[in-house]
């Protein structure tokens, strides 16, 4: 036991574990709901610790970050055990040994089942989004899709997307390694916290991966010695003593070596005539062996030429994968942008079609209109010659009437 741990189990402070485990139980209640009650959990959770006396758990969990719209679609996915988290991993975990032994037919056979299970990954999260009343755009899931790409290529990725504690969208560019900075909450000594019951081994599997990746197997030797020590201890000790014990022994064994070499000196003078024939013999065995080692020279050399060759051959195979696969990605891209802007296209013909319709329709009532007005006109016309004619008629009835009058105002005069 260290100074510290006795400092601070005197002191009364808290337990590790159960601080581990109360930022544990924070992670996964923020990261199994909703983006929108994120803030107001995690202070109140805070608040719990600091009322627990745990100031450093409230401070990690203070220090959990909000996950964007991808990161927390995707943690749902991992919290709700969609199967679709399990079949990329399984598909992740062949991609990666087929690509380590640059098993290029392999990798081709996979590719229908590589675009499949990301379509699924992309369709689960839309679906799981739906069923919180949320919607995602294309850009997030362009990000749904690019961290599904990122847990297939790399084994670190693919354990902090099951993690569930996923804080941002990760990427891979084709080529070295996922970026997995700040992609997932961890502790203040950067372990990854996994808010899966039972999920530990995926933090495990990340620390492992990085391990790995900065290649450093005596440090993890030095790590796995210092934690079996309190096993190996006894046994250790008895090897010890047991190397002590064998002393006599190997002092009796020095005894009789000794002894061999004081009656084998006098055989000396009589051997050396022997020995010499024996070496000529062993001379020319030598020659042989040397010359046949000299003629399998260039036989290996060209084993080692073909190795190369085929190393050589995969990765090239493999870059050529790479770039095809990108290529495929650009020119499925392109088609879907070309899809929109065709349906931008007949949706400008139809609306169009529709205004030129309308217009005609117009023009029509327009033409009907005129023909009417015409119409009326003339009959208007002929209303007013008419009414001009009965005027001219009237006119003369009544010069003919008042002739007609003075006649006989004349004759009745006359009488």
């Amino acid at each position: 036991m260290t100074p510290t741990d006795e400092t601070s189990e005197g002191s009364g402070g808290p337990d590790p574990e159960e601080s581990h485990a109360l930022v544990r139980n924070a992670a996964e209640q923020l990261y199994a709901g909703a983006p929108g009650e994120f803030i107001d959990t995690r202070t109140a959770l805070v608040k719990s610790a600091k009322a627990q006396g745990d100031k450093d758990a409230a401070k990690e969990i203070a220090a959990l970050r909000r996950p964007s719209t991808a990161a927390w679609v995707l943690n749902q996915l991992v919290h709700r055990g969609d199967p679709v988290v399990g079949t990329l991993a399984d598909l992740g975990a062949r991609l990666r040994q087929a690509t380590a032994h640059l098993d290029a037919p392999a990798l081709a056979r996979m590719r229908k089942e590589r675009d499949a299970v990301l379509d699924d990954l992309v369709t689960a999260a839309a679906a799981t989004a739906s069923d919180s009343g949320q919607t995602l755009t294309a850009a997030v899931s362009a990000e749904v899709r690019d961290t599904g790409i990122a847990a297939l290529a790399d084994e670190a990725a693919e354990a902090v997307l099951a993690s569930g504690t996923l804080t941002r969208a990760l990427s891979y560019s084709g080529f070295g390694e996922v970026d997995l900075s700040e992609a997932a909450a961890t502790t203040s000594t950067g372990v990854v916290l996994t808010s899966i019951r039972g999920g530990r081994a995926a933090a495990q599997r990340v620390d492992r991966v990085a391990a790995e990746d900065e290649g450093a197997p005596d440090d993890r030797a030095v790590a796995g010695d210092r934690a079996d020590a309190g096993d190996e201890g006894p046994e250790r000790e008895a090897g010890v003593e047991d190397d002590a014990g064998t002393s006599p022994e190997t002092g009796a064994a020095d005894e009789a070596g000794a002894a061999d070499e004081t009656g084998t000196a006098d055989e000396t003078g009589a051997a050396e005539d022997a020995g010499t024939d024996d070496e000529a013999g062993a001379a020319g065995e030598g020659g042989a062996a040397g010359q046949a080692d000299a003629e399998d020279e260039p036989v290996l050399e060209d084993e080692a030429e073909d190795g190369a060759d085929a190393l050589a051959e995969g990765a090239a195979e493999e870059e050529l994968e790479r770039r095809r696969a990108q290529a495929e990605e650009a020119v499925a891209t392109a088609q879907k942008e070309i899809g929109r802007r065709r349906a931008a296209v007949d949706a400008a013909r139809n609306r169009s079609d529709a205004t030129r319709q309308r217009i005609q329709k117009l023009e029509d009532q327009l033409a009907r209109a005129r023909a009417e007005d015409d119409d009326a006109l003339e009959k208007l016309t002929e209303a007013v010659s008419a009414a001009k004619r009965a005027a001219s008629t009237l006119s003369e009835a009544e010069n003919h009437l008042a002739t007609l009058r003075g006649n006989r105002d004349d004759a009745g005069g006359d009488s």
